[in-house]
């Protein structure tokens, strides 16, 4: 990815769960919407030919890498599926990787015929991406627009599938990795208020550690619209008044002080190269390395790493929030978490889909098609990328996934080894 490193493909749940036990946090017990399960679900495809028949098969997921036993689906029978989907551009490049490595780990589990073509485009994703040919998924980090969605042939909806974080990054000679820093604090040093590492605001938050020799601060921000601009500069514009009526929030803003730069991988560079310099990047794996790498304070006054515990309980602690519980996720955000130990910078990206897959293609997607779309976007919500998506979280993708139709019929049925469906209000959140 640029900055940090792109999914690996070794067992990212058993890691996450080491640090989890670290740092002293007791997960929730496992069940069929638990992403680290082998999850059992059975596949009902209304197949149209001479007449009307029923195919049930067997699917058994496992996150982040092939199942051990055997996937059984719908038959390849020689044929390739090829299924076509569009990220907006406004996402770390590391997205597009994921979501390609997602689709050769489901490839190899059903025998190498299942492909992903995946192609960056402007805005966020869905519009003209979804209006137009080979564009059967959206993936993008926010929900569409009524104006957008007015532009759209058919009704669509949104699955949650992915949890990343931007990372503040900085490079001070002698300094620990994890240095303390606050909303205020940071809004200062991106205004060019707070110019010198040694500044009582951030020599308060980090006791001990001497910070008198450091170089004077030098900033970088992401030229162009990214999705790390907007999660940073809403943190900073709902924490710090200064910033709000200065900068305000969004994709692209005028930054007051800084140099741009235009990837994640030249930021990083940039401030591995300049003493003093302070950035961020996108993680959506793995850390970067040759930088340190901030812990901010969150809404409880605690202060947590960019890492996936602080990721994880962000997400966890929003379970009940109504964007999960109803499946609308407009205005939805990870900075909201109030709970300890909640990374603030947050993110979570979706896959947005067409809600009737026959109605929206006239036809020209086959309902064979449709199904593997739908197989392939819940094995994403089960494949671990900084962390985990927490069980409300895969309980409201399987509650989408459920209620998608062809032609008004129901397309698929997920269940669980004891036969629970998805429970969610997802089903719900139609745009």
């Amino acid at each position: 990815m640029n900055g940090g490193n792109p999914p690996s493909e070794d067992d990212p749940e058993q890691a996450f769960s080491l640090e989890a036990e670290a740092a002293g946090i007791v997960l929730p017990k496992k069940h069929h919407t638990d992403p680290w399960d082998v999850v059992v679900i059975v596949v009902a495809l209304i197949v149209l030919t001479a007449g009307i028949g029923e195919v049930t098969g067997w699917i058994n997921l496992r996150s982040g890498s092939p199942p051990s036993g055997g996937f059984e689906t719908q038959s390849c029978s020689g044929t390739p599926v090829q299924t076509y989907g569009t990220v907006s551009s406004a996402l770390d490049p590391a997205f597009a990787s994921w979501l390609d490595l997602s689709a050769q780990q489901l490839s190899q589990a059903v025998g190498g015929c299942f492909h992903v073509d995946v192609n960056a485009t402007a805005g966020n994703g869905y519009v003209p991406p979804l209006g137009g040919p080979h564009s059967e998924f959206a993936a993008t980090y926010t929900t569409p627009t009524q104006g957008e969605t007015g532009g759209l042939p058919s009704p669509i909806v949104v699955v949650p599938v992915a949890l990343s974080a931007v990372a503040i990054i900085y490079n001070v000679p002698g300094a620990p990795n994890g240095l303390n820093l606050s909303t205020a604090v940071l809004a200062g040093m991106f205004l060019g208020t707070i110019t010198s590492w040694n500044d009582s605001a951030i020599t308060a938050l980090n006791p001990g550690v001497s910070l008198s020799a450091a170089p004077p601060i030098t900033t970088f921000h992401r030229s162009g619209a990214t999705v790390t601009n907007e999660v940073l500069t809403d943190f900073l514009a709902n924490g710090d008044p200064a910033w709000s009526s200065a900068v305000g929030d969004g994709l692209n803003v005028s930054w007051p002080v800084g140099t741009g730069t235009p990837t994640d991988a030249a930021m990083l560079a940039q401030v591995a190269a300049t003493p003093g310099a302070v950035g961020y990047i996108e993680i959506f794996g793995t850390g970067p390395s040759g930088v340190g790498s901030a812990q901010l304070e969150d809404a409880a006054g605690d202060f947590a790493p960019a890492g996936s515990v602080g990721v994880w309980v962000a997400a966890n602690s929003l379970a009940n929030d109504s964007a999960v519980t109803t499946g609308n996720w407009s205005n939805f955000s990870l900075a909201n978490a109030s709970a300890s130990g909640s990374y603030p910078l947050s993110v979570l990206s979706y896959v947005g889909i067409y809600r009737d897959l026959g109605v929206a293609y006239g036809g020209s997607l086959s309902l064979s098609n449709a199904a593997w779309l739908l197989t392939y976007l819940y094995w994403l919500t089960g494949t671990a990328t900084v962390a985990p998506l927490p069980p409300a979280f895969v309980a409201d993708a399987l509650g989408v996934l459920d209620n998608e139709t062809y032609m008004g019929t129901t397309i698929v049925h997920l269940e669980s080894e004891n036969g629970e469906t998805g429970e969610s209000g997802g089903e719900t959140g139609e745009f």
